[in-house]
């Protein structure tokens, strides 16, 4: 047998088709691997109107009556004084609708106090970014 009989054009060409064939494979699987894996960057919107939800309903009325479809981040209300004061920094704030609540001076904050059981607005500022 020579070395020419074995490795003839037809074959020569089916190895090179089966080893494409094979590397194909191999790249396809690396590649849904990374997919599987956060490879696609897909972004969550963090502005949620579950942030405005949880506000207590005089505070969250208030919000409503600004903007139809408000929506925030995490940071958009501070709790403190055992949740007795509530800081709203509208920085962290989203309205589809066209109101601003940030000037070039700075983003509304508004501090609200509980008393009696019903939150009352103490004051309200705009505050540098």
């Amino acid at each position: 047998m020579t070395f020419k009989g074995k490795w003839d054009s037809a074959n020569l060409y089916g190895v090179i088709i089966a080893r494409g064939f094979c590397a194909l494979i191999v790249l396809l699987l690396f590649c849904t691997l990374s997919l599987a894996k956060g490879g696609s960057y897909h972004t969550e919107d963090r502005y949620k109107p579950q942030h405005i939800d949880s506000l207590p309903p005089e505070i969250r009325n208030t919000i409503m009556r600004r903007c139809n479809t408000p929506r925030a981040l995490h940071d958009f209300a501070k709790y403190s004084e055992n949740s007795h004061r509530i800081v709203l920094r509208f920085e962290y704030f989203y309205c589809d609708q066209k109101a601003s609540f940030c000037k070039p001076s700075g983003c509304l904050h508004e501090v609200y106090s509980s008393s009696g059981g019903r939150y009352r607005l103490l004051r309200s500022y705009y505050a540098p970014k």
